[in-house]
């Protein structure tokens, strides 16, 4: 991923999915396309990958605690270039 948005989020009451749901959401009213992946910390647990249509879920060590990066994998944005051309 080359550019996408950090989104920090440390509410006790959201489940880790709404965290991540409400993520995906701000980017697509950001930057107008749904992002296809969102970094985690590594400490952080979520096992429902299959909920959030399109975005898989990754860890990263340089990604702080309640700080999730969402974006458009580099693979898919290379993709959709080629596709363009």
């Amino acid at each position: 991923m080359e550019m996408g948005l950090l989104w920090f989020d440390d509410g006790k009451s959201k489940s880790l999915k709404e965290k991540i749901s409400n993520a995906v959401h701000h980017y697509e009213q950001r930057f107008g396309d749904q992002p296809t992946v969102c970094y985690m910390h590594p400490d952080s647990e979520f096992e429902d990958t299959d909920s959030l249509k399109g975005v898989s879920i990754k860890t990263a060590s340089n990604v702080l605690p309640n700080h999730f990066w969402v974006g458009i994998a580099v693979d898919k944005i290379h993709e959709n270039i080629s596709t363009r051309l």
